[in-house]
């Protein structure tokens, strides 16, 4: 009879527990009873869309195919595809630095920061590069230079502050190799708004 009750009272005691931790997580699973204290929480970057984006000026350009078809131009900086990439011209001409090109993104937007990725050979990276953004193609304004890693990966750079702009430059400084070429293959403006 001792023993009846004894079990009796565990099967109570183990019925509230499980009770008590269902009401718990229950309770914690209601978004509306979500906190959130930390204030500085960043949105992910989210890169803009290049749909009719132009490519309206750039110094140099491997226009021959030489790497495959298509390869070499700089509209494959925004693309979305790293297999394909820009490279300055080498089949039959000389690269002569400084080498830039620019991209009308057709409108002005809201830029955070941008994702490089480079030429995914390794070959003729870029090491240290400029960009410039402008929003009537004339008067331009410098967001610095960037240190770029001898990597496959995309390289995050965010900005300091938000900036507005139609037409972004990229600005050749540097590349590892110490040549007169380079190549880079994509250039992924992003916004966290």
């Amino acid at each position: 009879m001792k023993s009846l009750k004894i079990k009796k009272k565990i099967t109570l005691i183990v019925a509230a527990f499980f009770t008590m931790v269902t009401f718990v997580v229950l309770q914690s699973c209601d978004p509306d009873k979500i906190l959130i204290t930390d204030t500085d929480l960043e949105l992910p970057p989210v890169p803009l869309n290049t749909t009719g984006w132009v490519v309206i000026d750039y110094t140099s350009q491997e226009d021959q195919d030489g790497e495959g078809a298509g390869n070499g131009r700089v509209f494959n900086t925004f693309d979305g595809d790293p297999s394909t990439f820009w490279h300055t011209c080498w089949a039959g001409c000389t690269a002569v630095p400084p080498h830039y090109f620019v991209i009308d993104m057709l409108e002005s937007k809201n830029i955070d920061g941008f994702n490089f990725v480079q030429r995914q050979s390794l070959s003729r990276n870029i090491e240290i590069l400029s960009v410039d953004i402008s929003n009537d193609n004339s008067s331009w304004t410098s967001l610095g230079e960037f240190t770029l890693e001898k990597v496959k990966a995309s390289q995050d750079k965010p900005l300091e502050t938000s900036v507005q702009a139609r037409y972004f430059r990229i600005n050749v400084v540097k590349v590892f190799d110490g040549t007169n070429n380079a190549a880079l293959a994509e250039v992924a403006p992003y916004s966290r708004t």
